[in-house]
């Protein structure tokens, strides 16, 4: 066995874990990988030896996922502009904390969290998992999606933000994260009770 296909068979399970959770449909992801694999094999010649093979290798797969989700026709949500500041890291567990390990949390999501996912766009979901599951430098996302770096931050904080309105009640209900009294909109006074004070 080769360097290349050495290199291909270590990172196999996430290379396919990235297309499943770019595509959403099993059978579907086997058909991604497979044209995937071969293509890299075909340009095995254009990789250098010595430099990042995941970089090199999650840019075929990315063009494989945009071509397989274009086929089929899947269509993704607009990005909703509106704000919400309302989530706050959690006392059980930190916003750091569940970003230490993603891979094992979003193994443990459920299904509302996978629904919330695909309600991106495919840029902002790509950014997300190849930033925060994957572990790619903006540089190198930038490199595979062959988009500026700044327009891979744009995609990482509208991604998150939409995330974060999503998934503030799920979050709240799982314990992951609370919101805090202070974030809360004061209610306005009426002139009938302006001396009161409501606590809240």
């Amino acid at each position: 066995m080769d360097e290349f296909e050495e290199k291909l068979g270590a990172h196999r399970n996430e290379f396919f874990r990235f297309i499943l959770r770019n595509v959403w449909d099993s059978g579907v992801a086997e058909d991604v990988f497979s044209q995937a694999v071969l293509a890299a094999y075909e340009n095995r010649a254009k990789y250098t030896p010595g430099t990042n093979f995941r970089a090199w290798m999650f840019r075929i797969l990315m063009n494989k996922c945009f071509v397989a989700n274009r086929e089929t026709g899947r269509t993704f949500e607009r990005l909703d502009e509106s704000t919400s500041d309302l989530l706050a890291v959690g006392e059980a567990r930190g916003y750091g904390d569940l970003l230490a390990d993603p891979r094992d949390f979003l193994e443990q999501c459920g299904d509302e969290v996978y629904r919330a996912f695909r309600r991106l766009s495919t840029a902002q979901r790509s950014c997300i998992l190849l930033r925060d599951v994957e572990r790619f430098s903006y540089q190198e996302i930038a490199d595979i999606m062959e988009i500026p770096n700044g327009t891979v931050m744009t995609h990482l904080a509208r991604g998150r933000k939409k995330l974060r309105e999503e998934l503030l009640d799920y979050a709240k209900d799982a314990g992951i994260v609370r919101t805090f009294p202070h974030l809360k909109k004061p209610e306005p006074k009426s002139e009938g009770n302006q001396g009161s004070a409501i606590s809240l």
